[in-house]
């Protein structure tokens, strides 16, 4: 069972440039858990799961931390994830763009990709 989040945004203070740690960039996360089973035994109860409220929270969180990378943050939010379902066994993927970023061209987002 795959659990995701997709198009989380987020107005973050991720960059290498001065001006990006000042003013900040549109960040958009999407992030993928496979459980490798279903936990829900089908009494319907969110305990027997995951939580994909959990899993946003833990996003916003390691938003709010000003850093140089897209690596550094999307290496944060994979560990938090696996920290957080550690008895689960799961797999994790983690996508984070920062969109139009400051290039001397157009660029629509560049993204860095974690996963395992």
């Amino acid at each position: 069972m795959i659990i995701a989040l997709e198009g989380m945004h987020f107005w973050a203070k991720i960059g290498y440039y001065e001006e990006e740690q000042l003013v900040g960039n549109e960040i958009h996360i999407d992030v993928y858990v496979d459980t490798k089973e279903i936990y829900s035994d089908g009494n319907d109860d969110l305990g027997n799961t995951l939580n994909y409220e959990t899993i946003y929270h833990l996003c916003r969180l390691e938003m709010k931390k000003p850093v140089k990378l897209l690596e550094t943050t999307a290496i944060n939010i994979h560990r938090r994830i696996h920290s957080q379902y550690q008895d689960k066994g799961i797999e994790v993927k983690v996508r984070i763009s920062k969109i139009s970023p400051p290039l001397n061209g157009p660029v629509d987002r560049a993204y860095i990709e974690i996963s395992g």
